[in-house]
């Protein structure tokens, strides 16, 4: 699935996980509204020289330069595949830098922003938003065209562009040739053969089982509404309850994605049983995603930021009994974060194809869950720098627009503080609700670690 050249555009067909996330998105369509369209956001610190009007033109500068060096900005999504026009001159970037970039001079924030304005992809292309007010600034855009470490990789961009612009340094690509850096699939990346193995569809059955076989999940309690907006709690550990987390984890042998995956489930299955015995099934397990990052898998220069608008990610099935302990699921977890997904230890990147089809038509006709997902970005300096030049990234933040009735729970750490941020739909839980299930999460977390919040 390479990209071909067909005169006016380039267009190259869809994967699966375009396809996939194309059906998440149109979903919310009746409701003129778009689940997991995503947003990351920086607070900047600002050259103390620096007014508001030049604060506002070398951002811009820094979106226009994005489009040349990452030109999957612009992209535009068509029933069966990708399309990118290349730009014709500097007019034409500059009308387009003008259609995409938003000074938001009307919120005080980008949660704010993005809670209550943004319930559908602004633009066909990536678009960027700046609030003065708090300082930060967005790239949005729906979930087809990258993950989350790709938007966090973009914003590294960004950044780079941003001290470009304010210095004598070249800037990308020169017009025109812009079309160079269009980011291949992953399957044209790793090689994945036309027709699929009958033992990778085998395979792919097997892995979907569980969620088609009749048997009972746990979940959350919810109102049962119409789609309303999507809201983002947060939790920060301090930098020292950080430090100790993180060794209590190494002293037990698991990952903090292990042992907070663990703990989403023990709370998950602590307001599930408050149900009472009329509502609760003593055989319901934990059903669920484990999100896997495989560019790490992928050779370079597909595994860095040359690639980041791009879909390297995979959420494969997680089954669990919510009756174990914390140290059995944060155990079995981790051995099944460390699995093998790449040759010669495991064909998972091959399977991968004929599992995400699969999983994208059984997800447009299953019933709505209420389980809490799980996604942990790491930690974010591993992306991204604390400082660029004479700009300072103060803080960053990832969110997704929540049209399912489910907890999106994403975990990174920054400036050493470790974060989990929930993403929800209003229509579902009062925001008291989440915030109490948040915090016995974080009880949750640090009494099986043994770590003091204090």
């Amino acid at each position: 699935m390479s990209w071909t050249n067909e005169g006016g555009y380039w267009r190259r067909p869809l994967d699966c996980h375009d396809k996939l996330f194309q059906s998440i998105a149109a979903a919310g369509a009746p409701l003129g509204r778009e689940h997991w369209l995503m947003a990351g956001w920086l607070q900047l610190g600002f050259p103390c020289a620096m007014d508001l009007a030049t604060q506002e033109q070398s951002l811009r500068a820094a979106w226009g330069a994005l489009r040349l060096r990452h030109p999957d900005v612009a992209l535009t999504l068509h029933e069966n595949e990708k399309r990118y026009e290349p730009l014709i001159d500097e007019n034409t970037l500059q009308q387009w830098t003008d259609a995409t970039f938003r000074a938001e001079t009307g919120v005080h924030s980008i949660d704010e922003l993005f809670s209550h304005h943004l319930k559908v992809a602004p633009s066909e292309y990536a678009t960027c938003h700046w609030v003065p007010a708090s300082n930060e600034v967005a790239i949005v855009s729906p979930h087809w065209r990258w993950d989350g470490r790709g938007l966090i990789m973009m914003l590294r961009s960004f950044m780079d562009l941003l001290v470009c612009s304010s210095t004598s340094t070249p800037m990308p690509p020169s017009v025109g040739s812009e079309a160079t850096n269009l980011v291949p699939t992953l399957d044209a990346v790793i090689g994945v053969p036309d027709v699929h193995k009958h033992e990778w569809l085998r395979k792919a059955d097997d892995l979907l089982a569980p969620f088609q076989d009749g048997s009972p999940a746990i979940g959350l309690p919810i109102t049962a509404a119409l789609p309303r907006d999507t809201v983002r709690v947060e939790t920060v550990f301090p930098e020292h309850v950080t430090i100790a987390i993180r060794e209590a984890c190494r002293a037990r042998g698991v990952r903090l994605t292990a042992a907070l995956h663990a703990s989403v489930v023990l709370e998950t299955a602590r307001y599930y049983n408050q149900g009472g015995t009329a509502g609760t099934n003593p055989e319901a397990k934990y059903k669920s995603w484990a999100a896997f990052d495989l560019r790490k898998h992928c050779p370079p220069p597909s595994n860095a930021t040359a690639h980041a608008p791009s879909i390297r990610m995979v959420a494969f099935p997680l089954i669990a009994d919510p009756t174990v302990s914390w140290d059995a699921l944060a155990s079995a977890f981790q051995t099944y974060y460390e699995q093998p997904l790449a040759p010669p230890g495991s064909d998972a990147m091959f399977i991968r194809v004929p599992y995400v089809e699969k999983a994208t038509a059984m997800l447009a006709t299953s019933p709505l869950s209420t389980e809490p997902n799980l996604s942990n970005l790491g930690v974010m300096e591993g992306y991204l720098q604390d400082t660029y030049g004479d700009f300072e990234v103060r803080n960053v933040t990832l969110a997704v627009q929540m049209l399912s009735p489910q907890l999106y729970v994403h975990a990174w750490s920054w400036g050493g503080e470790a974060r989990i941020s929930i993403c929800y739909n209003e229509a579902f839980y009062q925001e008291q609700f989440v915030r109490n299930w948040l915090r016995g999460l974080r009880t949750n977390l640090l009494e099986n670690l043994a770590v003091s919040d204090t």
